[in-house]
């Protein structure tokens, strides 16, 4: 058998399954995009693991698989019928993807606790997500923006 031949076709091999892979998880993200626009949180719930971990620095501790997608979610949707998601930037390494967009929508309908001021403003944010994805599913998701500016926008410190 020709050795170097031998080796020349696993490489061969092993670079198309990373370049499988890199499409796989762009489409993958792609997808959650369109998912999100669409507001279609069971589509979205389907792609996390099922002890996926979902961080936020602005919520009360960590979201765990499908069911904290479809609480969260549920709230903004709920709270922001509008909502609307522009991706701006992707950087992929590994099995790590990093998305950088804006987010905004009109305040509808302010949580329970939430002032009503908030009602009816407009509110568009940048954002960051580190996704981390095994085997086609989201097994970590950690979320960054900005709370000063959210709450700038749908008038807190107009009023305090």
């Amino acid at each position: 058998m020709n050795r170097p031949l031998s080796y020349c076709t696993l490489i061969i091999f092993w670079v198309l399954s990373v370049q499988a892979t890199k499409a796989q998880t762009t489409d993958l993200i792609g997808e959650h995009f369109k998912l999100l626009n669409s507001h279609d949180i069971k589509g979205l719930a389907n792609e996390y693991a099922i002890d996926a971990m979902i961080y936020s620095p602005n919520w009360e501790g960590p979201k765990i698989g499908p069911s904290g997608i479809t609480e969260v979610y549920g709230r903004y949707y709920k709270t922001t019928p509008d909502l609307a998601y522009t991706i701006t930037n992707t950087i992929k390494s590994g099995d790590n993807i990093i998305v950088q967009y804006s987010w905004g929508g009109t305040m509808a309908k302010p949580e329970n606790g939430e002032p009503s001021y908030m009602e009816g403003k407009k509110y568009l944010l940048q954002c960051c997500t580190i996704f981390v994805i095994k085997n086609n599913k989201i097994i970590k998701e950690t979320n960054y923006f900005d709370q000063v500016a959210y709450l700038r926008q749908v008038g807190f410190f107009e009023k305090h």
